[in-house]
């Protein structure tokens, strides 16, 4: 029994190691420290006081388990639990299940903002910039919307950093369009759809180029506006796909499953 103890013990801190490595990452490099982060990181350290506490915390729990209230607070906390987790799985797969590339070709492409340091485009921003370069010379005949205000401590707004951007690397200014209003995802798609119906041109579908934890809830914002939404993401590396993929999940809960 004490060497299975030990086992369990052993499995359960390598378990918060991995967790913790899947999740520090924009800690480490960039210093962010976000909803997404913190999860993961909590979560590790629960494993890690669990290991170390294995023992008293079974102990205390089959004490508390052997009264009535206790049974019951231990069946509602175990029912909202699986609520939770439930609920988060499944946005999590929807996220996952968007994160991959789409290679349907659209008339047009729309690029979502993110953060402008200054008048240059920050790590996310610079990503999408290059993924849309890409698009479009594979598909030359298509058109990009380049969808973002500008917000605090950015010099320009996002739509022109990335006209900035796209035109130096040689794209014609003629195939880019600039929407510069929008302050959040919901608003990229619909401040977009309404300047092109202003413009006479009417969609039914778009590709989407955004970062790959991001693209499900553009997804669904698309859809709200009428669109079909294709994936065209920005790849996220491995140390930092997880904790804004948590974070996404969220952001999903709340402004989709929620609203």
């Amino acid at each position: 029994m004490k060497s299975k103890s030990v086992l369990i013990r052993v499995i359960l801190i390598l378990l918060a190691m991995i967790v913790a490595l899947l999740y520090i990452g924009p800690l480490v490099t960039t210093g962010e420290l976000n909803i997404g982060v913190l999860t993961g990181l909590g979560f590790a350290v629960v494993l890690t006081l669990y290991a170390l506490l294995f023992e008293p915390v079974n102990k205390s729990v089959k004490s508390f388990n052997q009264k009535k209230a206790g049974k019951i607070a231990t069946s509602v906390i175990c029912t909202v639990l699986a609520l939770g987790i439930g609920v988060g799985g499944f946005a999590f797969a929807n996220v996952a299940k968007h994160s991959t590339a789409n290679e349907k070709q659209t008339d047009y492409v729309i690029v979502l903002g993110c953060m402008v340091r200054g008048d240059r485009p920050g790590i996310f921003l610079s990503k999408r910039i290059n993924k849309a370069y890409e698009y479009l010379n594979k598909y030359p005949e298509a058109t990009a919307v380049l969808s973002g205000g500008q917000g605090n401590g950015e010099d320009i707004s996002e739509a022109r950093c990335m006209y900035n951007a796209l035109t130096q690397m040689g794209i014609e200014p003629s195939r880019l369009l600039l929407e510069e209003k929008s302050t959040s995802t919901k608003e990229n798609f619909e401040n977009s759809v309404a300047m092109l119906n202003d413009m006479g041109v009417g969609i039914d579908e778009i590709t989407v180029v955004t970062n790959d934890f991001h693209e499900y809830r553009a997804y669904e914002f698309a859809k709200r506006c009428g669109i079909k939404a294709y994936s065209y993401p920005s790849k996220t590396p491995w140390n930092g796909y997880m904790p804004f993929a948590t974070r996404e999940v969220f952001a999903v809960v709340y402004q989709i499953f929620l609203n």
